[in-house]
C-alpha cells in the first residue's frame, strides 16, 4: 500500500519522540491537525472575547466565532446556524438536554428509552431526569455478541414513550445502529429522539434533516479538534422554548431587579465566556473532515478489514459487536488471559490501546464480561501499524498463556524481601515485568466464593479483593485480581507488609517503597492509584484494630 496521505498532517506522529509509539485509541480522543493547533496557538497570541466589544479586534474574533458555527451546521446539514449550540462536549449537550428539554413532552408518558449499547454520558443524566418525572427507564436489548436487536428495540418504544436517546455508533464496540429507523419509530409515538453521536461524526456522514432526529450531539475532540467544546443540535422550535441550562454573562437581553429576559438560540445557552480558541479549531478539524470525506473512508476501510482478517486467525479471540455494519472499531476478548493483562503488555511494546469497560458497564453487564482490549482506528493509521499490534498481541497471549517468557527464570521466590530485591535487581523494564509475573505466582490468594463485596477493592483498573487478618498481633493478607500483573504487584506490596504489626503498618510509605526498588517510573497514574487503594484499605483495617486495642 502506497504512504499514508493523511499522516503528515498530525504532528503527532512526525515528532521523533513519538516515532515507534503506535496509537490505537482514537475512539477515546483523536490526534490533533496542525492546523487546528495552529489556529489555535494564534488566538491566544492576540485574544478578546466575543459578543461583548464594539472594537475591530473583537468584531472580527466574533464574525469568526460566528462563522464557526456555519462550519458546524454545514458539516452537519443543519437548518440554520440557531440549532448549533456550543458546549463543553456531548457529555455537557445531553446534560444540558436532561435539564433544560421541554417537561410538557413527559406529560401523560411513562418511559424513556435507551439501548444497552450506551455510554454512561447518555445513561445517567436520563436516570436522573426519569427519577425526577417519575418515569420508567426501558431499554433496548442487544444479541450475545452485542448487536442491537432492532425488531425488539423497536417494540420496547410505544404510545407511553417520551423520549428515545441511542448512540448513532457505539462507543464500546464500533456498531453502527440503525438510527434512522428508532427515529421513525419514536416519531411515530410522538416521542423526542437525542442521537449521540460522538463516534459518528468523524467516520460517516450525518445529515442530521434526513435523520429527522429532534437532538443530536458529539465532541470536537473526537474528530482531530481541541478538547473542551463540542455541539449541541437541536431543532429551533425546541431550542427555542427550552429554558437556559446556566445564565450570565453573553446570555441576556435585559436585566433589572425586577426580573430579566433572555436572548434566544444559541446564546440563551452559551453563558459566560466561551472556549473562542476551541470552537475555531473545531471549524478547522470539521472542514478537514468534510474536504478528505472520502479519503478518509477509504483509509478506514482498508485498515477495517485488514485488521479484521488478522484478528480472525489469533485463537482464542472473540471480537464483540456488529462485525460487518462497523466503523474501524474492534473490541475483543482473549480466552484465558485478562484484558488489563494484554494492555499492559501492550503498553510495554510502546502500543496504546484502551482496556476495561469504556463507560459502558451495562454493556459488559449484558454480555457477561468486564471489559475488553478496544482497538480504534482512524485515517492516520498505518498498516504497518497493525502489523506491529498484531505481533505484539500474539506475543503477549502466548506470555500469559504460555508462560515461555519466564520459563527460564527461578520461581522459587517465596521469602520475605526477595520478591522486591528480584524487582530492584532487574535492570530493564522487560525484566522487572517478568519478575511481576512471577511474583504472582507466590501470591496468597482467595478462592472464588471469597470474591465479595465487602473484600472488593474500589479504584483499581482491574478488579482486586483484599482480605486482612491478625495471626496473633501480625498482619495476614490474602488478595486475588483476574489480572496475573496485578496478582504480581499485590504480592510484592504484601511481602512488605505481611507479618508486622499494625502500628508498623501504618509507618508504611508504599511511595518511597516503589521507588528503592525501582517500580515508580514504570507505573501508569491508574495503575499506581490501584495500589494506593490497595494499600489504603490495609490501612483501614490496621486503624480499626488499634482502635479496638484503646
Amino acid at each position: 500500500m502506497s504512504p499514508n496521505p493523511f499522516r503528515p498532517y498530525f504532528p503527532a506522529f512526525t515528532h521523533s519522540a513519538n516515532a515507534s509509539w503506535v496509537y490505537l485509541d482514537s475512539a477515546a480522543t483523536t490526534q490533533k491537525l496542525q492546523t487546528v493547533i495552529d489556529i489555535t496557538d494564534q488566538y491566544y497570541q492576540s485574544s478578546v472575547n466575543v459578543h461583548r466589544s464594539s472594537y475591530k479586534q473583537a468584531s472580527d474574533t466574533t464574525q469568526k466565532f460566528e462563522d464557526a458555527r456555519a462550519v458546524i451546521q454545514n458539516f452537519i446539514h443543519a437548518a440554520d446556524s440557531r440549532e448549533i449550540v456550543w458546549t463543553k462536549g456531548a457529555t455537557e449537550s445531553i446534560n444540558l438536554l436532561a435539564a433544560c428539554i421541554p417537561r410538557a413532552s413527559f406529560r401523560k408518558r411513562q418511559n424513556i428509552v435507551i439501548s444497552a449499547l450506551e455510554h454512561h454520558a447518555n445513561i445517567v443524566p436520563w436516570q436522573i431526569l426519569a427519577e425526577q418525572m417519575g418515569l420508567q427507564i426501558k431499554v433496548m436489548p442487544i444479541t450475545n455478541y452485542g448487536v442491537l436487536d432492532i425488531k425488539k428495540g423497536l417494540e420496547v418504544i410505544d404510545q407511553n414513550t417520551a423520549l428515545v436517546a441511542i448512540g448513532h455508533v457505539s462507543n464500546a464496540l464500533g456498531n453502527i445502529n440503525p438510527v434512522k429507523l428508532i427515529i421513525a419509530k419514536a416519531q411515530a409515538v410522538g416521542a423526542l429522539t437525542v442521537v449521540d453521536g460522538t463516534q459518528a461524526v468523524s467516520h460517516i456522514q450525518v445529515d442530521v434533516q434526513e435523520l429527522g432526529c429532534d437532538f443530536y450531539v458529539f465532541s470536537s475532540h473526537k474528530m482531530f479538534g481541541p478538547t473542551g467544546v463540542g455541539v449541541l443540535y437541536g431543532k429551533l422550535a425546541l431550542l427555542e422554548i427550552m429554558p437556559p441550562y446556566q445564565t450570565g454573562g453573553e446570555m441576556i437581553k435585559t436585566v433589572s431587579f425586577e426580573g430579566s429576559e433572555f436572548l434566544g438560540s444559541p446564546l440563551k445557552f452559551e453563558a459566560g465566556t466561551p472556549n473562542i480558541a476551541g470552537v475555531l479549531g473545531f471549524a478547522v478539524a470539521s472542514s478537514f473532515i468534510q474536504e478528505h470525506r472520502d479519503g478518509i473512508v477509504k483509509q478506514e476501510d482498508y485498515l477495517k478489514c485488514y485488521l479484521q482478517q488478522r484478528l480472525s486467525k489469533i485463537e482464542g479471540l472473540t471480537i464483540w459487536g456488529d462485525l460487518n455494519n462497523k466503523i474501524a472499531t474492534f473490541s475483543f476478548t482473549v480466552s484465558g488471559v485478562t484484558h488489563y493483562d494484554l494492555g499492559s503488555y501492550l503498553n510495554t511494546q510502546n502500543i496504546s490501546v484502551r482496556v476495561g469497560h469504556h463507560c459502558a458497564m451495562p454493556l459488559m453487564a449484558s454480555l457477561g464480561i468486564n471489559g475488553t482490549i478496544r482497538v480504534s482506528i482512524h485515517c492516520y493509521n498505518t498498516e504497518q501499524e497493525l502489523d506491529k499490534f498484531v505481533e505484539a498481541l500474539e506475543a503477549g497471549v502466548h506470555l500469559f498463556t504460555k508462560g515461555e517468557a519466564v520459563k527460564s527464570v527461578d520461581t522459587k521466590i517465596d521469602t520475605q524481601g526477595e520478591l522486591a530485591q528480584a524487582i530492584a535487581d532487574a535492570k530493564s523494564w522487560d525484566e522487572k515485568f517478568r519478575q511481576i509475573m512471577l511474583a504472582g505466582k507466590t501470591l496468597p490468594r482467595l478462592t472464588q466464593g471469597q470474591h465479595t463485596k465487602d473484600l472488593e477493592v474500589y479504584g483499581c483498573e482491574s478488579q482486586v479483593w483484599v482480605k486482612c487478618l491478625l495471626n496473633d498481633t501480625v498482619l495476614e493478607i490474602q488478595g486475588d485480581s483476574p489480572s496475573k500483573i496485578v496478582r504480581g504487584l499485590l504480592a510484592i506490596i504484601f511481602e512488605a507488609l505481611e507479618g508486622k504489626k499494625p502500628a508498623t503498618v501504618l509507618a508504611f510509605d508504599l511511595d518511597g517503597h516503589l521507588r528503592s526498588i525501582g517500580l515508580a517510573r514504570y507505573l501508569s497514574d491508574s495503575r499506581a492509584n490501584g495500589i494506593k487503594a490497595v494499600v489504603n484499605n490495609i490501612f483501614d483495617f490496621c486503624k480499626a484494630d488499634s482502635k479496638n486495642e484503646k
